[in-house]
């Protein structure tokens, strides 16, 4: 399997830990980068790429949805956050899943299947 690299946004530091920790234990993702706000991610990628961002919604000074919507049409986008009223909104931009806080195992692993499965179909 294609080694996915991923980067945590989150302002939350057990939230982050908590991903990281989730990470860590799938052989095929990589962890690239953790940033604790908006203004960070986007000083990151103008000079890195990441297939995968994990992005919480509710953040101080500029929202996760606000991010994503000046991110590029294809970033691969999993929404993280202790608020369901966002869900729909998510898919807006893309959201391959939207993973309510805390985030168990279990679920993590579904939400990185879906990345896994489009990856597939993205094959000649």
């Amino acid at each position: 399997m294609k080694q996915l690299t991923c980067l945590i946004v989150d302002d939350e530091p057990n939230a982050l830990k908590l991903l990281e920790d989730h990470i860590r234990k799938v052989p095929h993702l990589q962890l690239k980068h953790k940033c604790f706000d908006a203004f960070e991610v986007l000083e990151f990628l103008k000079t890195n790429s990441v297939d995968l961002i994990f992005l919480d919604i509710n953040m101080p000074q500029l929202s996760g949805m606000e991010l994503a919507a000046m991110m590029p049409k294809d970033q691969k986008i999993i929404f993280t956050t202790a608020y369901s009223e966002f869900a729909l909104e998510g898919y807006e931009y893309n959201a391959i899943d939207y993973l309510l806080k805390p985030v168990t195992f279990k679920r993590f692993m579904q939400a990185v299947s879906k990345l896994s499965i489009l990856e597939k179909k993205d094959l000649p």
